[in-house]
């Protein structure tokens, strides 16, 4: 498939041009803020027992997808610009599990599937509190929910793996989302496009329905006492901004990305040729803006968290925390303890 391109594209990935060295630059920020911020996330929940609820566990799980993604983020770039590759059936190895971006993509689709359980639980614990009971996802289940996310996460990323491979011609490795390879595989790119709509239509789904309750029907709150309404309300908003600003963000950095890689699908091999090098710029600027989520979750879920911080100074200060103030600790202000 890659017969027709020369090694002027090869070039464009290993030189030590401008581009290349701002591109190194801000991936190498990317991964420190993404790793310390996200490492931390894991680390707070760890230690505190009394943050270990199923909304905690899913945003953990988030967390770690995003040290993984951002863990073998670099290589494949560093690989490239250096133009050291293993040849042979180790290249193709190498090409398969650090060099491509196959465990990336098994990242990317347990971060999109754990958002939409943990959107789904939201829903139902706030919109619908008293008739969802009996399938709401409990702590004692969310483990195994998890695992099988991971699973069925890595079965959708076969392909990826199966169809990875280093060029011997342009001396690189070559994956399903490479420039020269995406639209041989067409049929892989349309389904995770497709997924990716119907994943982001039930994020969408979800916390309009929430949205919708607190400020337009005004009926989330309809079955509180009226002493606690108040209290209740201010944090189901805060609650509800947080989410939106999440499932907004999530969906602004993955989007160009993905409309790129549609692009390059259905265009002629001759117009990629032609315009490789815009084409280049553009996959590279649109994995950046991708992995910007990563770095940016920490923020949208912990950070802005009082509690979150009062346990990160605890673990590191050394101060204690009553058993009082240590019950409805979540990384996300929540209406009920370990329920969304």
């Amino acid at each position: 498939m890659a017969a027709n391109f020369s090694t002027f594209t090869t070039t464009l990935y290993s030189e030590m041009s401008e581009f290349n060295i701002i591109l190194l630059v801000v991936y190498s920020v990317i991964v420190l803020i993404g790793l310390t911020g996200n490492s931390l996330g894991v680390l707070v929940v760890r230690k505190t027992t009394s943050m270990q609820t199923t909304t905690n566990l899913l945003l953990e799980n988030v967390a770690i997808a995003d040290i993984i993604s951002l863990s073998w983020s670099v290589t494949p770039l560093v690989t490239s610009l250096t133009g050291k590759h293993a040849t042979g059936l180790t290249g193709n190895y190498i090409c398969k599990f650090f060099t491509g971006y196959s465990v990336t993509c098994i990242t990317v689709a347990v971060k999109m599937s754990s958002l939409v359980v943990l959107a789904t639980e939201r829903y139902q614990a706030i919109v619908k509190p008293l008739t969802s009971n009996l399938t709401r996802l409990g702590n004692e289940h969310v483990t195994y929910v998890i695992v099988l996310l991971w699973f069925l996460s890595a079965v959708f990323s076969l392909p990826g793996f199966i169809y990875s491979e280093y060029n011997e011609q342009l001396g690189r490795c070559l994956d399903p989302w490479t420039i020269e390879k995406v639209s041989a595989e067409k049929w892989y790119i349309i389904t995770a496009m497709v997924l990716t709509t119907i994943f982001s239509s039930c994020l969408f789904y979800c916390y309009f329905q929430i949205l919708k309750g607190i400020f337009i029907s005004k009926t989330v709150c309809s079955s509180e006492i009226a002493s606690s309404r108040r209290s209740d309300m201010k944090t189901k908003r805060k609650l509800a901004i947080t989410s939106l600003t999440v499932t907004l963000t999530y969906i602004i950095c993955h989007a160009p990305f993905m409309s790129f890689q549609v692009y390059t699908t259905f265009i002629s091999r001759q117009d990629i040729l032609a315009n490789y090098e815009a084409l280049y710029k553009c996959y590279r600027v649109t994995g950046v803006i991708m992995y910007v989520n990563a770095c940016l979750n920490p923020f949208l879920y912990a950070f802005q968290s009082s509690n979150y911080r009062h346990n990160l100074k605890r673990i590191f200060v050394g101060r204690t925390m009553s058993d009082r103030a240590g019950r409805n600790l979540e990384l996300v202000p929540v209406q009920h303890q370990g329920r969304f």
